[in-house]
């Protein structure tokens, strides 16, 4: 069975239709402005005790996936890419679930639970006592200390899906991410969104 997708350009232009680089990585950076409340306030809880790291991770998670699934199938995308003009549309043009939206975050939320599970074993090796008698620049100095190769592990994950996420956009047709192809998803401009309907 063929699925039905929309096309790569709009009424046989060349204007196409899907969000760019750029304008979608400008989107992820507003969306983390408006998450930094959460990630300082994190931080901070983090300062005053080595065991809040736990309870620290579930609600910071919650809270991002809340926002990267609740919000762009309540309104069609993110506040940053709202405020850019874009909308994440099913493949076939149609508005997108909650099955859509969590698949498309899945590949992020894989990363960091990977992470955590990193993170978990360098606190394990961590004296609670010495860590919380330390300011907050050298309680990060001081983890780091515990297993060096751990941090380089996380550089390479978080820099290595990075790297492969940009490498998947720029070599399909449609500009999709690693999440949008788990997905079914893309990210269209919102300006289209009427002519999209017509072509239903």
């Amino acid at each position: 069975m063929t699925t039905k997708k929309l096309p790569l350009f709009l009424d046989n232009t060349f204007e196409s239709l899907y969000g760019t680089f750029g304008g979608r990585l400008g989107a992820l950076f507003l969306d983390w402005i408006f998450l930094s409340p959460i990630v300082i306030a994190v931080a901070i809880f983090n300062s005053m005790q080595l065991s809040n790291y736990y309870y620290t991770f579930i609600f910071s998670q919650l809270v991002i996936l809340s926002y990267f699934t609740y919000l762009p199938v309540r309104y069609g995308a993110t506040p940053g890419k709202r405020i850019l003009g874009m909308t994440i549309l099913k493949i076939d043009g149609s508005a997108i679930s909650y099955r859509e939206s969590f698949l498309k975050f899945f590949p992020q939320l894989v990363i960091g639970l990977l992470m955590f599970a990193l993170q978990c074993y360098v606190i394990s090796l961590t004296d609670e006592e010495i860590f919380n008698s330390l300011s907050w620049v050298k309680q990060s100095k001081y983890l780091q200390s515990q297993l060096p190769f751990h941090y380089l592990i996380v550089m390479v994950m978080g820099n290595g899906f990075n790297f492969a996420n940009l490498l998947v956009f720029l070599l399909n047709e449609r500009k999709r991410s690693i999440g949008d192809c788990v997905a079914g998803t893309v990210v269209v401009y919102t300006r289209f969104l009427k002519k999209i309907r017509d072509m239903e």
